[in-house]
């Protein structure tokens, strides 16, 4: 009997074992294959900040002498001018890959033809910049009433001059509703 459960235990210690081993020899995750070059030079540019600013720090806090941080830092910079050059590279033949795909003709057209559009009137409104521009409208009579004006909405219950946009007065918290006395 007890053969039979030391077995069964050194069973189940090399079922656990071989479970908890099976990162250590599991097929390695390939990520920097899948990304793209792009992806790898900014994750690079972020970690190159993340070890100049920890390492300003450091300096800062005496944990490391002059020389050896002056020289560490001129590393990480010329490494990061590095990166930073050869992403601007990337940028550029991107935008020429892009400028490539649409002929010069086909975007000078679809300009002039948004252009007369405009000009007869058939433009898209901006729904955006007409919601600023209310917000904007709204918010200077609202100061204009705060400096005295007669003609801006107030509280009901305490008179204090509200924004039109409110939910609430500002002074004594009490709700607004439609009904705001102009």
């Amino acid at each position: 009997m007890d053969i039979i459960v030391a077995i069964v235990g050194v069973a189940m210690a090399v079922v656990v074992g071989a479970y908890i081993a099976q990162p250590l020899f599991g097929r390695a995750r390939v990520v920097s294959a899948l990304e793209s070059p792009r992806d790898q030079l900014l994750a690079e540019r972020n970690a190159l900040y993340v070890a100049i600013r920890d390492l300003d720090f450091d300096f800062q806090t005496g944990k490391l002498f002059e020389a050896d941080y002056a020289a560490v830092r001129e590393k990480y910079l010329a490494r990061g001018v590095e990166i930073l050059k050869q992403l601007d590279a990337l940028q550029v033949d991107r935008r020429r890959s892009g400028a490539d795909r649409m002929p010069q003709k086909a975007r000078a057209d679809d300009i002039e033809v948004a252009v007369q559009d405009r000009r007869a009137g058939r433009a898209q409104p901006q729904l955006a910049e007409d919601e600023i521009e209310a917000a904007v409208h709204a918010r200077r009579r609202f100061q204009a009433a705060k400096q005295g004006s007669e003609t801006s909405p107030k509280c009901p219950s305490c008179g204090h001059p509200v924004d039109p946009t409110d939910r609430f007065c500002a002074k004594c918290g009490a709700a607004l509703t439609a009904e705001v006395t102009p």
